[in-house]
């Protein structure tokens, strides 16, 4: 028999976000697009972690990027998506989760 308690509770663990995540999406929406190595002077943190910290970010919608080619400038911008939106993505992927636990517990 399938344990809902324990589905649920790994479906909370991987929606966590690392007190890093949030500090970076912070710091985007007071100040704005940043580069990589720009967020990472800010709050202290070596370039190689923020860039892999902003690829999980990218990657669930939480921040968008856009490429910049300005003179000797090239690269990328983060900019932190709107907490509206960030709000509805994160709220729709937890409900596609949790029905997809109801279905097979329904199916058992």
């Amino acid at each position: 028999m399938r344990n809902a308690i324990y589905d649920i509770e790994q479906l909370i663990e991987e929606s966590k976000f690392k007190p890093s995540d949030i500090r970076i999406y912070s710091l985007l929406l007071e100040k704005g697009g940043m580069t990589v190595n720009e967020i990472a002077k800010e709050l202290n943190l070596s370039s190689r972690f923020v860039r892999e910290r902003l690829k999980r970010l990218y990657k669930d919608g939480i921040v968008k990027k856009k490429f910049v080619n300005k003179g000797w400038i090239v690269g990328y911008v983060y900019e932190a998506e709107s907490p509206v939106k960030v709000f509805i993505s994160l709220k729709s992927r937890i409900i596609e989760k949790l029905q997809t636990i109801e279905k097979q517990l329904m199916e058992e």
